[in-house]
């Protein structure tokens, strides 16, 4: 008789049981995003080159009220007592010597974009969101780097090269990790779990929100997250709006956090070897064309245009030889590029030969084609038009091409200038004006006048800057049949000056 086999289920201990939900836990945020939050206290200042820490110096930003609070202080200045959120006035009082700066957010911005270009060599997905930080999601360049504390080092190796102090800390949610790179604590947190627990004696001074809130948070007694998590979410809604519960459960990893993806302004950049060394510019056409067709090929699939690009031909010895080149219009046609280019090698003498070309553009744009009427026939292409200002400017010179524009002045001297780029808008004149002016009126002879026009402008203007006028222009036509434009002082009415010339 064959023994009775019992069929128990097996219940695991209470160690199993926690073992198995930890190891459940590794397993779930081994794919989780990591979020390394680099953040740069100093980056006020930084921007200003204000890095000396002997050198007392502040970086002030306006509020409301209208009045100057300083944004950054450097340590020296912090020694005399000196802290963020005081006023000029009380700084000043306590350290006469402050070198002051106006925070510059454009010269914060450039900065942070220059420094998440560097971050894209540690990641693809980088984010600029949150003030005056870094936000890279690392999860899937550990493996690359071997661990998450080599990635850091060689992270704050890149950025600290830059002139530029900061603080990292890593955290499966952007919010979390950007509060604790804030606050101070270089820290990192695996698992949503933890976040509470770690972020709950974070101060709510850290939370981007109004500053009305903080300080009716600051007078119920609320001074760090813990504080906000014990209170009823109900009652937090009604009292300081959603968007407080919101950053709360962004900061916990309840709630997503949607951030922007930082991409890199598009370049080109490549480079031909040439088999031998050549001091002829006819053997170098052919690696030039092959680089201008890589450029139309990069620029066509992106569907950009090139608005300027430097030819850099190397030499063995000595510097290289630049030639930069630009367009009048952004503009991605490689024969009308190589015609530029080709202008520009047949007036070039080189130094020495040439071992290498090099074609390089940082100035890229979205293309933008030229809007054509399906119906009426033009007389002229415009893209032929601006290629035919290419070909004069690349051969007279830069400024040998100018637009003549408008200013908003009366008096004909000050009423127009010479620009590089057209005007937008052009100011219609009421009374009709030459278009060619002497460089200086001349006084005219009562026997070179046969007709003068009745019609008259009259112009009283400049009493401001010290050159003022009070003149009354007319239309005259003289001995030869030449239509003019001259005036007359009020002070000398007998006495006509010739101004200008119509067509």
């Amino acid at each position: 008789m064959l023994p009775r086999i019992s069929a128990q289920r097996q219940v695991p201990s209470l160690s199993e049981e926690f073992h198995q939900k930890q190891s459940d836990c590794e397993d779930a945020s081994h794919w989780a995003p990591l979020w390394l939050g680099v953040y740069l206290p100093r980056l006020a200042l930084e921007v200003f080159g204000l890095t000396d820490e002997r050198r007392p110096a502040a970086v002030v930003t306006g509020d409301q009220q209208g009045r100057s609070l300083l944004h950054a202080v450097s340590a020296s200045a912090m020694k005399q007592g000196v802290i963020p959120g005081m006023t000029l006035t009380s700084a000043y009082a306590l350290c006469p010597t402050l070198a002051v700066e106006i925070r510059d957010l454009k010269k914060e911005q450039q900065a942070l974009n220059k420094l998440a270009e560097l971050g894209l060599a540690f990641t693809s997905w980088v984010s600029l969101d949150f003030p005056e930080a870094l936000l890279l999601e690392v999860r899937g360049s550990l493996a690359l780097f071997g661990s998450l504390e080599n990635l850091t080092a060689k992270l704050r190796e890149t950025l600290c090269t830059k002139g530029h102090r900061i603080c990292c800390a890593a955290a499966p949610a952007p919010l979390a990790s950007w509060l604790l790179a804030r606050s101070g604590r270089e820290c990192r947190i695996l698992i949503h779990e933890q976040l509470r627990s770690v972020l709950g004696t974070l101060s709510t001074e850290l939370l981007d929100i109004d500053r009305d809130i903080h300080d009716r948070l600051r007078k119920t007694g609320v001074s760090c997250l813990r504080d906000l998590w014990r209170l009823p979410r109900d009652g937090l809604a009604r009292r300081y709006g959603t968007r407080l519960l919101i950053l709360l459960d962004q900061a916990a990893g309840y709630r997503a956090t949607p951030l922007r993806r930082f991409h890199a302004p598009p370049r080109f950049d490549a480079v031909i070897e040439l088999p031998e060394e050549t001091d002829r510019l006819a053997r170098l056409v052919p690696a030039v064309e092959m680089l201008i067709a890589r450029l139309a090929s990069f620029l066509i699939e992106r569907d950009a245009a090139v608005a300027e690009f430097d030819l850099i031909l190397v030499h063995r010895e000595g510097a290289p030889t630049r030639l930069r080149q630009g367009a009048r219009r952004p503009t991605r046609d490689h024969v009308h590029l190589m015609r530029l280019l080709q202008e520009r090698l047949d007036c070039l003498r080189l130094p020495g030969p040439v071992c290498a070309v090099r074609l390089f553009s940082s100035a890229i744009m979205p293309w933008t084609p030229v809007a054509a009427d399906l119906f009426v026939e033009r007389s002229a292409d415009p893209v032929e038009w601006q290629q035919l200002l290419d070909h004069l400017q690349t051969r007279l010179g830069t400024g040998a091409l100018r637009y003549l524009s408008a200013r908003p002045d009366h008096r004909p001297e000050y009423a127009r200038q010479w620009t590089m780029q057209p005007q937008a808008s052009v100011p219609v004149w009421t009374v009709l004006r030459p278009v060619w002016l002497l460089p200086a009126p001349r006084a005219l002879s009562p026997g070179e006048l046969s007709a003068i026009f009745p019609e008259a402008e009259r112009i009283e203007s400049g009493w401001w800057d010290g050159a003022a006028i009070r003149r009354d222009y007319h239309r005259a036509v003289d001995r030869r049949g030449a239509k003019l434009w001259i005036y007359r002082n009020s002070e000398s009415p007998a006495q006509w000056y010739l101004h200008g010339l119509f067509g």
